[in-house]
């Protein structure tokens, strides 16, 4: 306890700036220094690195050990910082014992001599990640598809089905609080809510005004994608690791965005007037196709929250897929999970989006959604391998399969129509 309490007074005074000499340490107070850093999420990858960079070792840094590193959550930036102790420490003694492990530096187990207990196979070999050039290309790609998503999209609007749920004790035992339907627009690049339906209600409000004792959460249709990505936003964006996300290998990069530069608000109160409001920095993760620059999945982690504040905690993972709409096929948002703490109160907010069509002010749609339906299961993210075959990222027209499959139950009354 009083080692680790040492490393964390260390790296903050090498964050504040304020050495008078470099400080000293061994590989291990290194690595042990730097993964507390990566647990405690307090400090982003350009911070660390400058930390790193101010430290003297008394040993020899080797490759295996930044690798290691890199494979336990160190950035990119960081991981140059280490390559930089690593030639200044050239020509000293390696340390007594590692300092590291991981699956990718882990040697070859021996086979004893006698009756074989077990089968062996190949072990698998990681994928590695894409050289600073390629994945420069990739952020490229994929921020020109951001600054762009909405200027390609139709005018549309579907069903957004948000089913709240608590948890007053802290945990994970959700029991249902609310239902909230409401139409979702898109028109000439803006999106907007009405919400028709609460608890099986028929109202007409917005989804500001809905109080059900839940959270609620606008800006799915591109604004919260288009945030990360304009300018003023000055995210930092690095390289993060490969997956596999519903059979298709995505790119995936993290992002850290101060609160200086945050769009990112979240608001808590029971009516207008207790109703607090803050903007807050905010972090997580791109899904991306490497090859297209098209964005499939982003999360969302709210960060440095005033202790004050009643929420102390709030994520969201929005999902896109291709979507049909009049016949043509469009990548628009399909799912999202919120997820909130208030005190002890845990809340939970699953997201569908349903029933695209195209706008047409002349045409009715009645909707054949039922409140009880099983929410659509979520698409988990796989580790890919080197040997692993993944899907090839296909044009949108090639495309047929919809995963939104509508219910044929009792009708409900259908939404109002856009305010204009």
């Amino acid at each position: 306890m009083i080692l680790n309490m040492w490393f964390r007074f260390c790296f903050a005074v090498l964050i504040a700036g304020v050495l008078l000499a470099q400080t000293q340490m061994n590989v291990q107070q290194l690595a042990d220094m730097i993964r507390d850093e990566i647990a405690r999420h307090q400090h982003n990858d350009k911070q660390i690195a400058a930390a790193v960079r101010e430290i003297q070792l008394s040993e020899k840094l080797t490759d295996k050990t930044i690798i290691d590193l890199q494979a336990q959550g160190v950035g990119q930036k960081t991981v140059e910082a280490l390559k930089y102790l690593r030639d200044q420490t050239a020509n000293m003694k390696p340390p007594a014992h590692d300092a590291t492990s991981s699956p990718a530096t882990a040697p070859d187990q021996e086979v004893s001599e006698g009756v074989s207990t077990a089968s062996l196979a190949p072990k698998p070999r990681t994928i590695p990640p894409p050289d600073s050039v390629r994945q420069q290309e990739i952020i490229q790609s994929m921020t020109d598809y951001a600054l762009n998503y909405s200027k390609h999209l139709p005018n549309f609007f579907c069903v957004e089905v948000t089913r709240q749920n608590v948890d007053p004790n802290g945990g994970e035992n959700y029991r249902s609080s609310g239902t909230i339907w409401a139409k979702v627009g898109f028109n000439e690049g803006r999106d907007y809510y009405n919400v028709y339906s609460v608890n099986g209600k028929l109202t007409e409000t917005t989804m500001d005004n809905v109080k059900t004792g839940g959270a609620t959460s606008q800006g799915e249709f591109g604004s919260m994608m288009r945030e990360l990505f304009e300018p003023h936003s000055q995210a930092e964006i690095n390289w993060d690791h490969w997956a596999t996300l519903r059979g298709r290998r995505m790119a995936v990069f993290n992002y850290s965005i101060d609160s200086a530069h945050s769009a990112f608000s979240i608001t808590s109160g029971s009516n207008k007037t207790d109703e607090q409001r803050i903007v807050t920095a905010y972090r997580g993760l791109i899904y991306v196709d490497a090859n297209t620059g098209e964005i499939d999945r982003i999360k969302f982690e709210a960060v440095d929250i005033p202790r004050t504040f009643p929420v102390s905690a709030a994520t969201e993972i929005l999902d896109y897929d291709l979507v049909p709409i009049s016949g043509q096929q469009f990548v628009l948002p399909t799912t999202a999970k919120l997820l909130m703490k208030a005190g002890r109160e845990n809340s939970k907010n699953e997201i569908e989006f349903r029933a695209y069509r195209k706008f047409d002010t002349d045409t009715f749609i009645k909707y054949n959604l039922d409140p009880n339906a099983t929410p659509v299961p979520d698409a988990g993210e796989q580790n890919p391998t080197a040997t692993e075959p993944a899907k090839p990222a296909a044009p949108p027209p090639t495309k047929t399969t919809n995963p939104w499959v509508l219910p044929t139950s009792a009708d409900l009354p259908p939404p109002p129509p856009p305010h204009q």
